[in-house]
């Protein structure tokens, strides 16, 4: 945190600038207005994006040069319109900017047991062996928070903290007394906000540095108990 200290100066005629008057920092709050509201199938794209960023390099790792010309948002885009896949938009939660229309943010949740039946055959075996630790390592029988992601320019204004609650109630609502997730251990600003919200560390899988996935200290899997 930046602090300043207060200097005593001399009178010198110098205009004082003047403090922004409080209904106008009101008004400008007021306008950062957002709608929350379950993802649709034309939202895949953008979903994909989000995903994407969530994902802390890893889907980059996974799918990058794979298929010549198809990069891995558009992977992820295929999936998230594919009615059974995990990622898919039903099972997805979306803050817009209603100034602008675009989707600022989302979540992607599912039951971690999907993750037993989602094939990774298409992957190089040298790419799933990289993270097989991780894949593994789960809280089975939670409701998984897969990604979780917000817009540089909407972030610190409770965007993430609303689409958390969404994935909390939403997990409730299913039957789940418990919520996991994974998060890199570097991390330390996403794992700020989770201990914040409840989650504690169960394990931390072990994933060897690599130069095109750029973690230091593994994936820890987090759970927060759902009361």
């Amino acid at each position: 945190m930046n602090t300043s200290r207060l200097i005593r100066l001399p009178n010198i005629g110098v205009r004082k600038k003047a403090e922004p008057a409080l209904p106008a920092v009101a008004a400008a709050l007021q306008s950062l207005s957002i709608t929350y509201r379950p993802a649709v199938f034309a939202d895949c794209r953008q979903l994909a994006r989000w995903i994407c960023l969530a994902g802390g390099g890893l889907y980059e790792f996974l799918f990058d040069d794979l298929i010549p010309f198809v990069s891995p948002v558009n992977f992820l885009a295929v999936a998230a319109a594919t009615p059974h896949y995990s990622i898919s938009y039903r099972n997805c939660h979306v803050a817009v900017d209603d100034a602008t229309g675009e989707v600022v943010g989302a979540v992607n949740l599912f039951p971690a047991d999907l993750l037993r039946k989602e094939s990774q055959a298409l992957l190089p075996f040298e790419r799933r062996n990289h993270i097989q630790s991780m894949v593994e390592l789960q809280d089975w029988g939670s409701m998984f928070l897969n990604a979780l992601a917000v817009g540089e320019r909407h972030r610190c204004r409770g965007v993430g903290s609303r689409l958390l609650d969404w994935a909390e109630e939403r997990a409730r609502r299913s039957g789940f007394d418990r919520l996991s997730l994974h998060a890199w251990a570097d991390n330390t600003t996403v794992l700020d906000f989770y201990k914040a919200r409840g989650f504690v560390t169960l394990a931390v899988a072990d994933i060897p540095y690599d130069a095109r996935l750029c973690h230091i200290g593994g994936s820890l899997l987090m759970q927060r108990v759902l009361h």
